[in-house]
């Protein structure tokens, strides 16, 4: 690019060096020296260099020459031992972290159920909690009146068995005001001794009575007395000889007239 009087100008630096000399002073910095390049660019891309500007920067500090001694010189790293013994944990430490864990836990719970209980639940059951109530309410209105109910239906059948019980407790006490029943012997039927002696009178007076025909008899009777005497006399002896059946025949004719 030529100018006016025809000198060639040299092509413009795009480079701004007021920070190019600003990012060298702080790669130079002993604080960030030991400090990765990458972690370094990184952090001055964030304050606006862009990657030319942060090149320069490394170059004139020495950044890259300085990473490469510090890979040659760093030795290696030990191999990291893990011990076992360490990682091991106690049983009270162990016992600690469950019951730690079991206090978040329930706390964290009871907070839910507060929240569920005070917020969620009113909102979602209310209308049916409050009609779960009221039926609650109706049933055991409902069943005390049955169990006062049956409570009175008991009473009142244990007082009429109470009363069968006396009544038959009356009736086995009360057996001996009864008779005994005597089991005499069975007596052929006979006739009794009051219709005998009346038999017997009967039959006294008829031979009395027949004496005194026998002596009208003696005293001129005719011969049709005498037959009408042997008469009489034959029945006047079969009564006597026969009283049971002449009784029997009598108390049938009786029986007979009273029907």
């Amino acid at each position: 690019m030529a100018n006016n009087s025809g000198t060639e100008v040299e092509p413009e630096n795009f480079v701004q060096n007021d920070l190019v000399k600003t990012a060298v002073s702080f790669l130079q910095n002993p604080r960030v020296v030991d400090t990765p390049l990458a972690q370094k660019q990184k952090f001055l891309r964030r304050k606006g260099l862009t990657d030319e500007e942060i090149e320069r920067a490394c170059e004139l500090s020495g950044a890259y020459k300085q990473q490469h001694e510090q890979q040659l010189i760093r030795p290696p790293l030990p191999p990291l031992h893990i011990n076992r013994n360490q990682m091991q944990l106690t049983f009270f430490e162990k016992l600690r972290e469950i019951i730690h864990s079991m206090a978040i836990f329930s706390i964290v719970g009871y907070a839910l159920y507060k929240i569920y209980e005070n917020y969620i639940a009113p909102f979602l059951f209310e209308n049916s909690v409050n009609e779960l109530k009221r039926n609650l309410d109706d049933v055991k209105i409902e069943v005390d009146r049955i169990g006062r109910s049956s409570d009175r239906n008991t009473e009142k059948q244990l007082s009429e068995i109470k009363s069968d019980i006396s009544t038959v407790k009356g009736l086995l006490l009360g057996r001996k005001q009864f008779p005994n029943v005597s089991y005499s012997p069975i007596v052929p039927p006979s006739i009794p001794a009051w219709q005998m002696a009346s038999v017997q009178d009967a039959a006294d007076g008829d031979v009395e009575n027949k004496t005194e025909e026998l002596e009208d008899m003696g005293s001129g009777s005719g011969s049709s007395e005498p037959e009408h005497y042997t008469k009489t006399s034959e029945s006047s002896l079969e009564i006597i000889s026969s009283p049971n059946e002449y009784v029997s025949s009598q108390m049938t004719g009786e029986e007979y007239n009273d029907q």
